[in-house]
């Protein structure tokens, strides 16, 4: 790519374009330095203004970072986490062996609500509404994801008590096989983070999550949880298989 001073598109865009694609063509390594500015600036005939642009949004952008006393250095992309045998179940609360060690938050009871209604298939009628499981997926101390359940509480109806009191996740399904799940429909899209899902996942505001929600259903036929997850694309590897 050679930069052209007579198109519309701005010399910094232009140099930053250049730089990412010697980074993809491998001139510039993961963990290497790239020139300084002034030996952009000789090389391309460009003032250093416009060097220093296009380098600081490369660093906004998290592909270039500035140590300082030493200079800029291409960004080495972190060692992903991978879930093997990603599927419908992965993250689902009523598939657990067992909840003591997942960093599970406070269950919050949850009144009907028509959107999850609709995701339960339940009429227009009163009902006991709905048990929110939320707990992060961590690892090294770090937060990967976060991973919200709804669960019926007419079907699970001391599903929160159980759980405060420490009750065995064996014992909270004892008697429930028909409402456990054995398969489901979820679907996976990229979008902006939502601000909590920002917060809790430490990422800037409105950065891309890959999202995961859907309902997965029992033996009986019907609904018996509904997930919704956010994950972070940057540090996660998905197995599907």
């Amino acid at each position: 790519m050679k930069l052209d001073r007579h198109s519309s598109v701005p010399l910094y865009a232009q140099l930053r374009e250049l730089i990412v694609e010697r980074i993809q063509d491998g001139v510039y390594g993961q963990g290497d330095r790239i020139p300084s500015e002034m030996t952009l600036c000789a090389e391309l005939d460009l003032s250093r203004p416009t060097v220093r642009q296009a380098i600081a949004e490369l660093v906004s952008d998290g592909i270039l970072e500035i140590q300082k006393g030493r200079g800029t250095y291409v960004a080495v992309e972190p060692d992903r986490l991978l879930i093997p045998h990603f599927n419908a179940l992965t993250f689902s609360f009523l598939n657990l062996v067992n909840y003591e060690d997942i960093g599970l938050q406070p269950v919050q009871h949850v009144e009907p609500d028509p959107e999850l209604d609709a995701a339960f298939n339940i009429p227009e009628v009163k009902h006991a509404g709905y048990w929110m499981l939320q707990w992060p997926i961590m690892f090294d101390q770090r937060v990967y994801g976060w991973c919200t359940s709804y669960i019926s509480a007419q079907v699970f109806p001391n599903l929160g008590q159980s759980i405060a009191s420490g009750k065995r996740m064996i014992d909270i399904k004892s008697n429930k096989y028909a409402f456990l799940p054995v398969k489901g429909s979820v679907s996976l899209l990229a979008r902006p983070a939502r601000n909590k899902e920002a917060s809790i996942l430490e990422i800037p505001k409105r950065t891309i999550v890959l999202a995961a929600s859907g309902e997965l259903y029992g033996r009986n036929g019907n609904v018996c949880e509904h997930i919704r997850i956010a994950l972070r694309p940057d540090l996660l590897k998905l197995e599907i298989n």
